[in-house]
């Protein structure tokens, strides 16, 4: 009576594989999340390039980096959602199966028998088996250098999900773009938090700012001369404006003066300094500093005040330094 439900427990008893079916978003974009515990950074990576570039054996984290096979990098959600799709396809086989078993023993009763037995199945609800549905689009995207993988992400990406290589001039312009972020930040603090706290958490963001703008330019300087000379800069050569551009103009016969005007130099010896003394002075002004930058603002013994127009301005400058040198080093 029972024998389409045995075949089907028998069948379910056995190793299955269910074929869940993924969308891509909008845009063609599919979902997709780095395994690491430490991470699980969130992004996607165009269909057609998930199949055509991304190779099966080797996937990057556009995040941290770490890498693991293609078959690794489900979301949470689609995991969940994959389960949920499984139980349902069990679900309906086991419906499936018993409705059958009820066709069959009324098929078997004989009219006018003495005795007879059917079997009734109160009909369970199926499940409704859809696919697992793409998260929203990601408004940030770009194209790898390298091997033209397309992939979006938010917030900030260091590497190609498809080679893991980092590209300079991507990550370089990304920084950028986070420093004005935060620089700009001073009023939507001053909105949720105290006046004390908003004015602390605003000098340090404006603070960092002028260190991460140049850390900025020292990494996309490095890698570049790198590629074009095969050697190694000296270290932190890049974290002196003049320095950087002396070992320039010593490979390449290419220094910053042919890049920038006189005057966008000046402000950017200034801000270099000014760098220094964060880093190494807690911003508090010493004779160095006002032999070297040429700055009048402050005498010795104050502490550097960082505006936000200041930390704009310097990352308008080190951009405008930072295009004209990708320029003159592309192939």
């Amino acid at each position: 009576m029972f024998e389409h439900l045995q075949r089907e427990l028998r069948r379910l008893a056995a190793a299955q594989q269910v074929s869940v079916p993924i969308e891509g978003d909008a845009e063609g974009y599919s979902d997709k999340e780095c395994p690491a515990e430490a991470c699980l950074f969130q992004f996607k990576i165009y269909g057609d390039d998930w199949t055509n570039i991304v190779r099966d054996e080797e996937v990057f984290c556009p995040s941290c980096r770490h890498a693991a096979p293609a078959k690794s990098w489900y979301t949470t959600a689609q995991i969940e959602a994959a389960k949920e799709y499984a139980l349902g396809s069990v679900v309906n086989g086991l419906n499936g199966a018993m409705r059958a078993d009820a066709q069959a023993s009324k098929r078997r009763q004989k009219p006018g028998a003495f005795l007879s037995v059917t079997l009734a199945v109160k009909e369970g609800k199926d499940a409704v088996l859809l696919p697992v549905a793409a998260a929203e689009p990601m408004r940030l995207r770009t194209r790898c250098d390298n091997c033209a993988c397309r992939y979006s992400y938010v917030g900030a990406a260091y590497f190609c999900p498809s080679c893991g290589k980092n590209s300079a001039s991507h990550t370089f312009l990304q920084t950028l773009a986070t420093i004005r972020t935060s620089a700009a930040l001073g009023g939507s603090l001053r909105e949720v938090l105290g006046p004390d706290e908003a004015e602390v958490m605003t000098r340090t963001l404006l603070e960092k700012a002028i260190l991460d703008t140049v850390t900025s330019f020292q990494r996309l300087a490095e890698q570049l001369y790198e590629a074009r000379t095969g050697k190694e800069p000296r270290r932190n050569a890049f974290q002196n404006i003049d320095a950087g551009s002396a070992l320039w103009e010593a490979e390449l016969g290419l220094s910053y003066s042919q890049l920038l005007e006189a005057s966008a130099l000046a402000r950017l010896r200034i801000y270099y300094q000014q760098r220094h003394l964060l880093a190494h002075q807690q911003g508090i002004v010493d004779n160095d500093y006002a032999v070297r930058s040429g700055d009048t603002t402050y005498e010795v013994g104050q502490r550097l005040l960082i505006k936000e127009g200041a930390a704009l301005e310097f990352a308008g400058l080190i951009e405008r330094l930072g295009i004209a040198l990708l320029a003159r080093c592309s192939p």
